[in-house]
C-alpha cells in the first residue's frame, strides 16, 4: 500500500490541475468551437499526441516528483555482488515502494497538466466522438475524463520510450 501522503500528493495535484482547468482557462475561453480534426485523423490521434507530449514534459521532473530510486538500484547491486539473499529481498522492495510512490505522483501531474491543456485547446474525449446533434455530456465530466484517459496514457508511451531507448544497437 502506497504511503498516503503520497497519495494524496498525487490526487491533489490531479484535482489541482482539474480545478483550475474547469475554472479558469474553461470560463477565459468559455464555449468557443473544438478544433476541427482532419479527416485523416481521428479524436484518438489527437489524444495520442497530447499524452505524447505531457510525457515528454513531465519526464525530466519524474525525479523531483517522487523518492529517488538510484538509492535503492544501488543497494541491489551490492547486495547482489555480496551474494546477500536478504539484502537483495530488502533492496527490491525499497526499490518497488520508490518506483510506486513516484509512478502515483507523476500520475497526478500528467493527470492534472492533461485537464489544463485541454480546456486550454477546448479538446475532450467525449465531445469529439459523440454526435453533435446528440445530447451532450456535460464539460465538467468530459474534461475529467479526457484528463484520466491521456493522464493514463503518458505511462505507457514512457515504457515504450524507455525501451526502444534502451534498445542495444544492432551490429553493422
Amino acid at each position: 500500500m502506497p504511503n498516503p501522503r503520497t497519495l494524496l500528493t498525487g490526487f491533489a495535484l490531479l484535482f489541482g490541475g482539474y480545478y483550475v482547468a474547469l475554472d479558469e482557462l474553461h470560463q477565459l475561453w468559455g464555449d468557443t468551437p473544438p478544433p476541427q480534426i482532419a479527416a485523416d485523423f481521428n479524436a484518438f490521434a489527437l489524444l495520442f499526441v497530447l499524452a505524447l507530449a505531457i510525457e515528454r514534459l513531465v519526464q525530466p521532473f519524474a525525479p523531483i516528483l517522487g523518492p529517488n530510486s538510484d538509492d535503492a538500484k544501488n543497494e541491489l547491486r551490492t547486495a547482489r555482488s555480496a551474494g546477500n539473499d536478504a539484502g537483495v529481498a530488502e533492496a527490491k522492495a525499497k526499490l518497488a515502494e520508490a518506483r510506486s510512490r513516484t509512478a502515483i505522483v507523476t500520475w497526478g501531474f500528467a493527470t492534472g497538466l492533461a485537464c489544463l491543456l485541454a480546456a486550454g485547446a477546448n479538446i475532450t474525449l467525449l465531445r469529439a466522438i459523440i454526435d453533435p446533434q446528440g445530447t451532450q455530456i456535460a464539460f465538467w465530466l468530459d474534461l475529467l475524463v479526457t484528463g484520466l484517459v491521456v493522464g493514463a496514457g503518458t505511462k505507457p508511451i514512457n515504457d515504450l520510450w524507455t525501451r526502444l531507448q534502451n534498445k542495444p544497437a544492432d551490429p553493422a
